[in-house]
């Protein structure tokens, strides 16, 4: 159904995409950001504006989406990757990690809501890159309002955990709210990549 987990994650910004390794076959994503004041519970389903995204949360889902849909920074998402679709809701990033309820939906029954563009959004393409240890690297290129920018993301068991940079890496952007996908769906990478250079 749905899962409960603390994401901990660190994000870079590929400042030459040339130099990365062979890349495989891309998954096609893109997510929209839905407004945090209209996600609600209702009678055990995870809604937005009265529709219902997520239907007979388990109690421990019920529980824990009402605390972090309270939290002034939740980020609402629904995301289409090839042909799947999620509902996610993500807490604030505190010390490299936040909370993160993911449910996997039919892309039915919520393609219309991220087709119709009325929300902010990104689309990219993913390619994954094994690391040393055994996790995954993600390298987005991004399109659109964003196109030219690729970050690489790596998702880690716990803070702290050490692991190694490949040569490819740029700058870590990981606490620069500008490089969130949140935050690249409103304020897009071209009407600000100038200021960053």
């Amino acid at each position: 159904m749905g899962t409960d987990s603390v994401e901990i994650e660190y994000r870079y910004f590929i400042p030459d995409p040339a130099t990365l390794p062979a890349l495989g076959r891309a998954s096609k994503i893109i997510q929209c950001y839905l407004p945090k004041w209209k996600i609600e519970l209702i009678d055990g389903n995870l809604c937005f504006d009265g529709r219902v995204l997520v239907k007979q949360l388990p109690t421990d889902a019920v529980v824990g989406l009402s605390n972090l849909i309270n939290e002034s920074k939740v980020t609402p998402r629904i995301r289409i990757r090839d042909h799947q679709a999620f509902v996610t809701v993500k807490g604030e990033v505190v010390n490299y990690s936040r909370q993160e309820w993911e449910f996997e939906v039919l892309k039915t029954d919520v393609e219309d809501l991220v087709s119709s563009f009325r929300f902010p959004f990104v689309m990219k393409s993913r390619y994954c890159i094994p690391s040393e240890e055994g996790l995954v690297w993600e390298v987005d290129f991004f399109e659109g309002d964003n196109h030219g920018l690729v970050l690489a993301e790596l998702e880690v068991p716990n803070v702290g955990y050490a692991f190694a940079k490949p040569e490819w890496l740029g700058e870590e952007v990981t606490e620069d709210d500008r490089f969130g996908n949140g935050s690249l769906a409103r304020d897009p990478w071209c009407d600000w990549k100038g200021e960053w250079d």
